[in-house]
């Protein structure tokens, strides 16, 4: 609960106006149908915003398009930090979460104590994105119904088998 809240909350950006999830959109995969997502001065991010779902089971090994992270807790902290996503210090969030009075309470449930500190914070974030899984989608279904995931899913198109075959060829 303490990250899905940390993740949604606007007052975590310099001018509140963008959250976690102002990039990371639930209907679409936690992540943008931007090209470029915008930052909280109207200004584009460098780069498209990269999914959440599904993080937990990611073999990637580290975060970001350039793989400048190497822990999930690392990366949930660069967004405050970079001036055009969410233009803040850690120091500047580490304030901010403790001046709202909804925070202490959902630091005592998650961590025994109502320490506020980017540790926890990075920790809770991390944890809620490891908490967005997809179970319900059309893949999720289809596989559902096959032995194997190169097999043609029976409520998939023609096209759609096809470039689902395609993507397992190359990786």
């Amino acid at each position: 609960t303490l990250g899905r809240v940390l993740f949604y909350d606007k007052n975590l950006s310099d001018n509140n106006t963008v959250s976690c999830a102002s990039c990371h959109q639930q209907a679409f995969a936690f992540s943008d149908p931007l090209v470029t997502s915008v930052g909280l001065n109207g200004e584009n991010t460098g780069r498209h915003s990269m999914r959440l779902i599904n993080s937990r089971f990611s073999n990637e090994g580290n975060f970001f398009w350039d793989e400048r992270a190497s822990t999930l807790e690392e990366q949930v902290l660069m967004p405050f930090q970079d001036p055009v996503e969410m233009g803040m210090t850690l120091d500047e969030v580490v304030t901010t979460v403790q001046q709202q009075s909804y925070y202490p309470e959902l630091f005592q449930n998650a961590f025994g104590t109502d320490e506020i500190n980017s540790d926890r914070i990075s920790k809770a974030l991390a944890q809620f994105v490891r908490s967005i899984v997809s179970y319900s989608s059309k893949y999720d279904l289809g596989r559902a119904m096959v032995t194997s995931p190169g097999a043609n899913f029976p409520n998939f198109t023609t096209e759609e088998n096809t470039g689902k075959n395609i993507f397992f060829q190359t990786i």
